[in-house]
């Protein structure tokens, strides 16, 4: 496994709105080597890096790219990707996951892009919810899936 030429997984955010969710999840990739992904247009300046507090101390380490939209960055990965849903199919441990796979998350408001869905709709995974919430947190949602695929891959 070649981390810097070929990474073991991506990470993908199609349209996050919340930097502070991102900034954490970018902290979480710098920890984890793993390449993340931000799709979509920014609702603040990637270079003004007070805005990334959670990342600040790790952002050098982190391995992130900004794509114009999600079709692009797909494009360029050139891979079938995972994608997280609270109404996926399947639990996140049920998929078979591989070295160099991806996930994709949604924005905090809403879904990954339905064309996307629709395309993949056989990888389109969920964490259990059995409480009383609509929806986890971003991050943490990035991390449960992290730390899935380490379980899966890392000995």
């Amino acid at each position: 496994m070649n981390i810097i030429n070929n990474p073991w997984l991506h990470l993908i955010l199609d349209r996050p709105c919340i930097i502070s969710n991102i900034a954490s999840i970018a902290r979480l990739c710098a920890g984890t080597e793993v390449v993340l992904h931000v799709c979509g247009p920014l609702v603040f300046e990637k270079n003004d890096k007070t805005k990334w507090r959670a990342a600040l101390d790790y952002f050098e380490g982190v391995r992130i790219h900004f794509h114009l939209d999600l079709f692009r960055c797909l494009k360029l990965l050139n891979r079938e990707p995972w994608i997280l849903e609270n109404k996926g199919s399947k639990i996140l441990w049920s998929a078979p996951i591989q070295y160099g796979d991806i996930f994709i998350l949604g924005p905090e408001s809403g879904s990954v892009c339905s064309s996307v869905c629709k395309r993949y709709r056989n990888r389109i995974l969920k964490l259990p919810q059995p409480g009383p919430v609509r929806s986890y947190n971003l991050a943490q949602c990035a991390a449960v899936s992290i730390f899935e695929a380490m379980r899966q891959l890392m000995p």
